[in-house]
C-alpha cells in the first residue's frame, strides 16, 4: 500500500504556498489531500476523537500529516493538533511548537533556555513596566504584537512620546507586547529553514527604508550558504521546540547571529526560491514515514 499525505491548512491559507506543496507531494507520495482545517470534522466516542474530512477518517486514511497553521486558527488547530499528536499519523511538528512560536516571547525565552543566542527581550503587560524598562533598553527599540506574523504588528519605537501612544493602543485592546532590544542591520536578516538535519540559510533584504526583512512587504531572498554557527543554533531551536520542520529567523550581531524568532508555518519565498522549500518539505515527510515504517518491521 502506497503512503499517502495529509496537509491542513489555516482557515485562510495562501493559495500559491499550498499549490506549491502538492506539487512537490504528488512527485514522491502516492495520494495527497489538502484539507481547511475549518472543514475538518471532530468525533469523539468513547473516549475517543476522530478527525473527519467529508466521509473519510483521516487518522486512519493517512500516514503522515503537514499542518500549517497561523496564530489566528489556533483555538481550532489546538484541538486538531492534539488528536492527531494522539494517533498514529507521523507530523513533523507538535503542538507544543505551536503553542510556543506563536507567543513571540515564550519562544524567545525558551530556545534562551536551551543555549541558543537571542535579542535581548521582555515582556510587559502594563504600560507603565514597559516604559520604565524601555529606558533600559533605550531607543530605538522594537515592539510586536505577540500573535504578528509575516512583519505585522512589528514596530519600530523611536522614542517615548510614540512608545506611550502605542501602548495606549494596544491596551485598550488588551494586546501584550515583547520589546526587543533594536539592533542596526541594514533591513537585512537570515532565515535557516530547518528539515530534521539539514539546514537551507536564506539572506532577506528588505526594501529601502523599511528596517523588516520580510518578503511579503516587499523584500528579496536569495539563498546562501549557512555558517556551522548558524546550522547548530537553528537544530537547537527546533529541538528545544519539538519541531522538525520550522524556519529560524536571525539577524547579525557584533557576537554572531542571534535569534529574533521561530516560524510554526514559514513561508516559502517562491518567488526567489522557486519550490526549494515545498520540495525539501515533502521529501523530509517522505523519508521520515519511510524511516519510521521500517523501525517498525
Amino acid at each position: 500500500m502506497g503512503l499517502k499525505l495529509l496537509i491542513i491548512g489555516g482557515i485562510q491559507f495562501k493559495k500559491s504556498t499550498i499549490e506549491s506543496l502538492l506539487d512537490e507531494s504528488r512527485k514522491i507520495f502516492d495520494a495527497v489531500l489538502f484539507v481547511p482545517v475549518n472543514k475538518i470534522k471532530v468525533v469523539s466516542s468513547k473516549g475517543k476523537s476522530k478527525l473527519f474530512y467529508k466521509n473519510i477518517d483521516l487518522l486512519e486514511e493517512f500516514d503522515a500529516c503537514y499542518p500549517r497553521f497561523r496564530p489566528r486558527d489556533f483555538f481550532i488547530s489546538e484541538t486538531v493538533l492534539r488528536i492527531l499528536e494522539q494517533s498514529d499519523i507521523y507530523m513533523p511538528v507538535s503542538l507544543e511548537g505551536y503553542r510556543v512560536t506563536n507567543h513571540k516571547y515564550f519562544t524567545i525565552k525558551k530556545v534562551a533556555n536551551a543555549g541558543c543566542p537571542v535579542v535581548p527581550s521582555s515582556l510587559f503587560i502594563s504600560p507603565e513596566a514597559a516604559k520604565s524598562h524601555a529606558k533600559d533598553f533605550g531607543f530605538p527599540l522594537v515592539a510586536k504584537l505577540l500573535s504578528g506574523y509575516a512583519g505585522k504588528g512589528v514596530v519600530l519605537i523611536r522614542d517615548m512620546k510614540q512608545f506611550e501612544s502605542i501602548l495606549q493602543t494596544v491596551h485598550i485592546f488588551d494586546e501584550f507586547i515583547s520589546v526587543q532590544k533594536y539592533i542596526e542591520t541594514g533591513g537585512m536578516d537570515l532565515r535557516c529553514y530547518v528539515f530534521g538535519e539539514k539546514v537551507v540559510a536564506v539572506k532577506r533584504t528588505g526594501v529601502e527604508e523599511d528596517f523588516r526583512a520580510n518578503i511579503s512587504r516587499g523584500g528579496s531572498a536569495e539563498i546562501i550558504e549557512a555558517s556551522e554557527q548558524m546550522k547548530d543554533v537553528s537544530l537547537k531551536a527546533a529541538k528545544a521546540l519539538n519541531m522538525e520542520i520550522c524556519a529560524v529567523d536571525f539577524i547579525e550581531t557584533a557576537s554572531g547571529p542571534a535569534i529574533i524568532e521561530v516560524n510554526f508555518m514559514p513561508g516559502p519565498f517562491k518567488k526567489f526560491l522557486g519550490n526549494t522549500v515545498a520540495r525539501e518539505s515533502a521529501e523530509y515527510i517522505y523519508n521520515r514515514v519511510i524511516k519510521h515504517q521500517l523501525a517498525e518491521t
